[in-house]
């Protein structure tokens, strides 16, 4: 097992400082203006979403009193299905951006002449390989996912039979944190996999998955660190400062500042956007210097001669023996009567 790597959360900080600082206003536009068009665009098909619950519920009710028929219920079920699809393509396309954001500013930390701005993100999303990070992004979920269900199976067998509610809260609990943990392990397979991008034609993307639970071992105490000291904990300290206001407007009817309130929240979401993605970059430039990438995905990849076919060549096609059948012999008393014919 690695040893713990130390990370100076002091240089840290100097350190991103001094990344986002030069350049924010031209990477702040982009990133945030796209982080609020996403978040619009999630509320807005969410709100539709829920209407369609709505509805269908009330139909349902309707049904039961013969005032509506299955095929109410059938067109919101299919209206639901289209817009969690939307939901899901918003999601990944916005996925693909910030990505794009993140390695625009790995190429910035390596060349500090890299300007992160719209054209240059641009660039990125239009050359990412967006087939292969989106099977990357459904690897996490599944994965978490299958890490997530058998403390899900055991909560709700002892919420239907034991009727404890510490214990299903203690198990609720944990599956956060295995949830979490898994997360933090996975939470380097887009960087790693733009490491050896050109070794994962006709691989799984289940590889940079391996490779960043193997890049992450001993490493994820200070991933988590850095991520609540410079993501989380600035991120909850806005929200509690304005949507503190917020409330205060809606719980006074002054809903002046309950306005107020929420636009600033949703504004420092986007302002602050760039740095949430540098301190993910940084992280991983600071982390690699002292690995080994090539061993995190030592026995990973298959051979090129598994992927093409060639060695397997023998087992597919074997040439067919042709056998030999004897030469038929004639008996002495068949050939004296082939003798008197010809006489």
């Amino acid at each position: 097992m690695k040893k713990q790597h130390s990370l100076s959360l002091g240089a840290f900080f100097k350190e991103l400082k001094a990344l986002v600082k030069p350049g924010y206003l031209a990477a702040m536009w982009p990133a945030g203006g796209m982080t609020l068009i996403y978040m619009a665009l999630a509320c807005v098909i969410s709100l539709f979403i829920s209407n369609i619950l709505q509805a269908m519920m009330m139909s349902v009710m309707l049904m039961m009193y013969g005032m509506a028929s299955p095929v109410t219920l059938l067109f919101g079920l299919l209206e639901m299905i289209v817009g969690l699809v939307v939901l899901a393509g918003v999601g990944f396309y916005y996925s693909f951006y910030t990505t794009a954001t993140q390695f625009a500013y790995l190429d910035k930390i390596e060349h500090p002449d890299h300007v992160v701005s719209a054209g240059s993100i641009w660039m990125y999303f239009k050359h990412l390989r967006k087939n292969q990070l989106w099977r990357i992004i459904l690897y996490v979920g599944l994965f978490a996912f299958l890490w997530s269900l058998p403390l899900t199976i055991i909560g709700d067998l002892v919420a239907a039979y034991t009727k404890n509610a510490i214990a299903v809260n203690a198990i609720k609990i944990l599956n956060v944190i295995v949830v979490a943990w898994k997360s933090i392990e996975y939470s380097q397979a887009n960087f790693l996999y733009r490491e050896k991008q050109p070794q994962f034609l006709g691989q799984s993307m289940r590889r940079a998955l391996t490779a960043s639970r193997r890049f992450m071992g001993g490493r994820k105490m200070n991933y988590l660190l850095v991520t609540i000291l410079f993501v989380l904990l600035p991120i909850v300290v806005w929200i509690a400062i304005f949507g503190g206001l917020a409330f205060y407007g809606a719980y006074t009817a002054a809903y002046a500042l309950t306005y107020i309130g929420l636009a600033l929240v949703v504004l420092g979401f986007a302002c602050y956007s760039p740095v949430v993605f540098a301190t993910g970059a940084l992280f991983f430039a600071k982390s690699k210097e002292d690995e080994d990438i090539d061993a995190d995905f030592k026995d990973t990849f298959k051979p090129v001669a598994e992927l093409t076919g060639e060695a397997f060549v023998h087992e597919v096609y074997t040439p067919r023996k042709e056998k030999k059948h004897p030469t038929p012999t004639v008996k002495p008393e068949e050939k004296k009567r082939e003798a008197k014919k010809e006489d």
